[in-house]
């Protein structure tokens, strides 16, 4: 089920849109260096046959950190670029985001909802199952 827009005609500029895009990859990079260090703590405390498994996916948590951490500049880059009179009707795109704490943090940044300071960063973004 997709997580609900609370506005309807939500239309910030392009640059705030980059921006806000921007932060929420930066967010996501983050989380890959945590998970980095929790995949190199618990490497420590396997034996040698196993370790060689993670580091392998050490090194796609790495890639993958990597990767997110261009993105978030390139669309930082753009951010700037872009000129501030431009606007973006955001909503059909939102939509499709299905991460409930994502949209609210979006939404948010790009100015329309509350949003709510005193949430966690990552509330209700965990979704393994």
């Amino acid at each position: 089920m997709n997580a609900p827009m609370t506005s309807r005609t939500l239309a910030p500029s392009l640059a705030m849109t980059l921006d806000v895009l921007a932060a929420e990859i930066e967010l996501a990079g983050a989380r890959c260096i945590f998970l980095d260090r929790i995949i190199g703590d618990v490497m420590d405390g396997l034996p040698e046959a196993g370790r060689a498994r993670l580091v392998e996916g050490l090194h796609g948590v790495d890639l993958l950190a990597q990767h997110l951490t261009s993105l978030s500049a390139f669309a930082r880059g753009l951010s700037v670029a872009v000129p501030e009179d431009l606007t973006v009707p955001v909503v059909g795109a939102m939509s499709e985001v299905t991460l409930g704490a994502l949209v609210e943090r979006m939404t948010a940044g790009l100015g329309g909802g509350d949003g709510d300071e005193d949430d966690d960063a990552s509330a209700g973004d965990l979704d393994l199952f």
